[in-house]
Order: structure tokens, then sequence, then C-alpha cells
């Protein structure tokens, strides 16, 4: 019986390699880093800090209080509303930036940095920022977070569609410019064809980190279900606290098995 011999993978695969196991192992040594150069508290702390706060705040959640519960239901559609505009805001203004940051559609990846640039540069500030320059800007309430997760979302989606638009095949470009198309058929015919899909699926992805978000903006005064949160923490009024907590959890929940239903039957 002669021994067989497993060939040696080829360069480029042991390059891959020999890099994935290199970031496995900085991947590593940050972490260990990281967790000796923290400042842990004490347990003493964390005890003291469970009993005066979340006990009393899972005894809210065994007896919530009712009253609260029609201003919960108001605030959280409120929030709804918000996600839902910042979300469309985003969508419609990243859909012409993404093709603008697409290398394969434009000749070249140095043609596209400075759309990409652009978009980095926009995800680069986080939403809860924006929102506390927009509440300075146009006042407290669901406008100044509405334009918060619309600026944050141009970034996020124009990201994801452009790369999406990278990956598209390139048989049914190729094959309408043989066709005698232009530009405008190709881009009717055989890009968006393609993408509209996956665009669609990550529009309600970012709709569900919106509505999350945008519960979270409410703290500072961009309108929501966060400002009555706030409120009522500061004062620990723990069982109404609860209440505005359900509300949450139950909205959340039932977005995302909405959506999620949805994003799999499209793409």
């Amino acid at each position: 019986m002669i021994p067989s011999t497993v060939p040696r993978p080829p360069a480029h695969v042991r390059r891959t390699q020999l890099f994935v196991g290199a970031l496995a192992v900085a991947a590593v040594v940050l972490f260990v880093l990281a967790l000796l150069t923290i400042n842990w508290p004490t347990w003493a702390r964390v005890q003291s800090g469970l009993t005066r706060n979340v006990a009393p705040l899972l005894n809210g959640l065994v007896r919530p209080d009712l009253k609260t519960f029609p201003l919960a239901w108001r605030s959280m559609w409120e929030t709804f509303h918000m996600a839902v505009l910042g979300t469309l805001l985003g969508a419609v203004l990243a859909f012409p930036l993404s093709f603008l940051a697409a290398g394969n559609l434009l000749g070249g990846r140095p043609f596209a940095m400075p759309g990409k640039a652009l978009l980095v540069g926009v995800r680069t500030f986080p939403e809860i920022l924006l929102a506390i320059i927009f509440v300075a800007a146009a006042g407290p309430g669901p406008t100044a977070g509405i334009m918060a997760m619309g600026l944050h979302s141009i970034g996020f989606l124009g990201k994801i569609f452009s790369d999406v638009i990278e990956g598209i095949d390139a048989g049914p470009t190729e094959a309408i410019r043989a066709a005698g198309g232009g530009p405008i058929q190709v881009f009717l015919y055989a890009v968006v064809p393609q993408v509209l899909p996956e665009f669609a699926s990550n529009v309600l992805y970012r709709f569900e980190i919106n509505l999350r978000a945008a519960a979270v903006l409410g703290l500072v005064g961009a309108g929501g279900i966060g400002l009555p949160l706030l409120q009522r923490l500061q004062f620990r009024r723990w069982d109404e606290v609860s209440m505005l907590l359900l509300v949450i959890i139950a909205f959340v929940v039932t977005v995302d098995l909405i959506s999620s239903r949805i994003r799999r039957r499209l793409v």
C-alpha cells in the first residue's frame, strides 16, 4: 500500500492562514491586556449596587405600575415613528451615495475612494453625539432624534449598499453592454434587480438598530421613550421604570420577529 501524501496548500492559501493566525494571536493578546488594565470594581461595591438597584427593579417587573402604561405606549409609538423616519431618510440618501462608492461601476477602486471616504466620515460620529448636536440646533424633541438616526444611517447603509453593489454578478452587466446597452440600461436592468432585495433586507436590519437607538437618544432630549425613562430612573420609581422597560422589550421583540421573517423572504 502506497502511503498517500497531502500536498502543501498554495502560497496564497498559506499567506491567508498565516494572516488569520496572526490576527487570532493579536486578538487574544489585546483581550488579556484589556482584562489586566481595566479598573475592576470591588465585590462589595457590586453587591451594594445590586442590592440598591437591581432588587427594586426586579420587584417592579413583577408588579409594574399599570397607570404608566398609557404614557409608555404613547412614548414607544413616538420612538417607533422616529425609527421609521430616520431609517427612510438614511436609506433614501444612502442609495445614490452607495453607487458613488462602488469601484466596479466607476472603473476602479481609486475612483470610488472619495465616496467611500465620505461614508466613513459620516458614520464616524456616534448617534448619541449627533443627537446632542441636533438637540442644540433644533431643540429637544423627536426631530433631533430623526436627524441623528438619519445621518448615521447614511454612513451605515451607504457602506453596506456599496459592498452589495461590488459583489454583484458581472454577467448581466456585460451581456447588456455587449447588446449595445448604455449606462442607464446597465443600471436599470443589470444592477438594480440584483441589489434591491439585499438593499431592502439591510434597510429593515437598520430599522431594528434605529428602534433600539431611538429609545436611548431620548436620554439626551431627542424624543421618544428615553426621556420619561430617564426621569423615572432619576427618582428611583422602579415600578414605573419597569412598565416602561416591559413596553420597550415587548415592542422591540415583536418588531424583530416580524422584520426577521420579512428579511428571510427577501434574501
